[in-house]
């Protein structure tokens, strides 16, 4: 197996003979994070990775957000706290590493990422529910 550094793009490839395997360098849970996500995959009798991606509300800047989904041939992929991130490989390059975390408080409940590189102005304000 070789590991390989890909500076321009920021992910790690590994080449297993054929095999590709593209690694975000890093996802990091916030405390409760990772339990809230296994919890809601767990109720909704979801067996798939959470896509880290972008939204778009209409009104307001992209903002990042997370879905249930299958990975895809290019995705970057990353397993932490017990559950698989993806992320294609052109968001990763405009947000970087990205932060999720679980807030539960009057008015706001749900997940909030952050990242490296804010996507807009108001990130970390808004909170979001898992997409299915």
């Amino acid at each position: 197996m070789i590991d390989k550094f890909v500076s321009n793009a920021g992910y790690r490839i590994r080449r297993a003979g054929k095999k590709v395997e593209r690694i975000i360098p890093q996802v990091k849970l916030g405390s409760g994070a990772g339990r809230a996500a296994g919890r809601f995959l767990k109720e909704k009798g979801l067996d798939r990775p959470l896509r880290i991606d972008l939204r778009f509300t209409g009104c307001c800047d992209a903002s990042l957000g997370l879905r249930a989904d299958d990975i895809n041939e290019n995705d970057l992929y990353v397993e932490t706290g017990g559950l698989t991130f993806i992320m294609d490989p052109e968001v990763y390059r405009l947000a970087g590493e990205v932060a999720i975390s679980y807030v539960e408080e009057a008015g706001r409940k749900g997940f909030l990422l952050t990242s490296e590189r804010p996507v807009s102005e108001w990130e970390g304000f808004g909170v979001s529910d898992i997409q299915v």
